[in-house]
């Protein structure tokens, strides 16, 4: 497979990861469990941090490797490494607070944002 057809794939399993990240915090609520945090709600702020990085970074990158020349290639590249920061650092999370269902999702989804990094990087050089 193409390196662009496959860095658009590794975003988009990025997305999904994220939504199925969130989906797995709330699927409690289905069986009748309370999902309320006992802490106080987040922030607006951090709410559009959030969604700036599950979503908006996500087409960003998609859109970078479809339509951009090598400059936008390189801003792939650094949103990708980025990306694979945060998604092992959150997995880390796991380590504190241990949840069953997260240890299916997080580790798969660290290892897309890290395949993910390494091809972006190897298609800037390539340019």
């Amino acid at each position: 497979m193409e390196k662009s057809n496959r860095i658009v794939l590794f975003w988009t399993l990025t997305i999904i990861g994220f939504l199925s990240h969130s989906l797995a915090g709330v699927m409690p609520a289905f069986w009748g469990e309370s999902i309320a945090a006992m802490e106080s709600p987040a922030s607006k702020g951090m709410i559009s941090f959030m969604m700036c990085l599950t979503y908006t970074t996500p087409v960003i990158g998609i859109l970078l490797v479809v339509y951009g020349g090598k400059s936008a290639k390189l801003i792939n590249a650094v949103l990708a490494c980025i990306m694979a920061v945060f998604t092992v650092l959150h997995m880390s999370e796991l380590i504190e607070e241990f949840n069953v269902v997260q240890l299916f999702i997080m580790p798969v989804m660290a290892v897309v944002a890290i395949l993910m990094a390494v091809d972006s990087i190897k298609l800037y050089k390539e340019l």
